[in-house]
């Protein structure tokens, strides 16, 4: 019996993984950026200042991903957003801390805090 896996919702994840394969395994975008993908809040921890424009973060989502020692840069923001470590808003233009871009994109790629509360 012949089944069309390209309209079968359930193969949705298999069709990504082989796309995701045919490319190298190199993702064409980043993961969009929203702590709301994830199941449960995350555990955010600043853990170090290694230059006065990084941090070093602990993020840990049992549902999602773990990174004991992830480097963040500080940078404007190119978008409004929410503060992940805070809940508060964030407006384009402001200081944030976000994730460095490494291969393959973390999945918290696009997430910020404010710079003010690393700072602190």
């Amino acid at each position: 019996m012949y089944r069309d896996l390209a309209s079968d919702p359930s193969h949705d994840g298999w069709l990504r993984t082989v796309a995701w394969l045919g490319n190298g395994g190199i993702p064409s975008a980043p993961p969009t950026p929203s702590a709301r993908q994830f199941k449960t809040a995350p555990t955010i921890h600043v853990l170090d200042r290694p230059t006065p424009r990084t941090a070093a973060i602990s993020w840990s989502d049992p549902g999602a991903c773990h990174y004991g020692y992830q480097i963040w840069d500080m940078v404007p923001s190119k978008r409004d957003g929410i503060c992940v470590l805070t809940g508060s808003a964030i407006r384009a233009g402001e200081m944030i801390y976000t994730p460095r871009v490494d291969e393959p994109w973390p999945i918290n790629a696009g997430e910020m805090i404010a710079a003010a509360f690393v700072d602190a």
